[in-house]
């Protein structure tokens, strides 16, 4: 089935790609830029989306195509060229999950994309929306230092399960963009929101950054995957230096 809905001038085509309602409680959105020139240091959320992908079982369950999403084509391997497109991937198992994933998270109205994705979580029963990503209003980290998983929720109850599992909560500052804006608009929709970021600045892949914020995923949401591979490349950029050793700064 193919919709068309509008929101406040969006143009927005829904693909549903199975009659079967789709009925869980947990939605994970996963979508990170398509912009080239941010790409490197923020595509951690695309990153965890296709480790997901590839080490879960999934059913893709709808496909969106929409005016919010950037202005272009995308070429892909085959040559062949496609709007960017984000799909609903359904998982059943330990904590049944959803996963919002694709090629670009929207770059224009973004208030108006995310009461869509809100309004399609509602129809599913989602009860907890997690939106992992980049954490953008900070300086960026040395590339040999350990991400840390910082956060917040829309409510104090959110906040004190990110804090059980070892989350720095996030204060007294602009938390940009869809990724954030998702998590803050779940209320008003009946769920709970949890945002899940790291510091940008281990360089591309981003292993080290998508490991800790699949730990803590894991944790707070309640599915399992295996994260071996992952870990095997989450070895730092570089060695720290030792005490006493000295640079050319130094």
């Amino acid at each position: 089935m193919l919709v068309s809905p509008r929101f406040l001038g969006m143009w927005l085509d829904f693909q549903e790609l199975d009659g079967q309602p789709v009925k869980v409680t947990t939605m994970v959105v996963a979508v990170s830029t398509s912009m080239p020139q941010y790409k490197a240091l923020y595509s951690q959320a695309r990153e965890l989306a296709d480790y997901m992908l590839k080490k879960m079982k999934f059913k893709k369950t709808g496909i969106i195509r929409t005016s919010a999403f950037p202005p272009e084509v995308l070429v892909r391997d085959d040559g062949v060229s496609t709007l960017p497109e984000c799909s609903f991937y359904m998982s059943r198992g330990k904590g049944d999950l959803v996963l919002f994933a694709g090629d670009a998270s929207p770059m224009d109205e973004q208030h108006e994309f995310a009461r869509f994705l809100l309004t399609k979580a509602k129809e599913m029963g989602v009860r907890e929306l997690f939106s992992v990503g980049a954490r953008w209003a900070e300086n960026p980290l040395p590339p040999e230092v350990d991400p840390v998983v910082s956060g917040f929720a829309t409510d104090a109850v959110g906040v004190a399960k990110l804090k059980k599992h070892g989350v720095k909560i996030l204060s007294e500052e602009p938390a940009p963009f869809f990724a954030s804006m998702v998590v803050a608009m779940a209320k008003d929709y009946g769920m709970r929101g949890y945002k899940l970021s790291v510091d940008h600045g281990e360089p591309s892949p981003h292993a080290r950054s998508v490991t800790r914020l699949l730990d803590v995923l894991t944790a707070t949401a309640g599915f399992d995957v295996d994260l071996t591979e992952l870990r095997a490349k989450a070895v730092p950029t570089s060695p720290p230096r030792q005490s006493g050793s000295t640079t050319i700064y130094q």
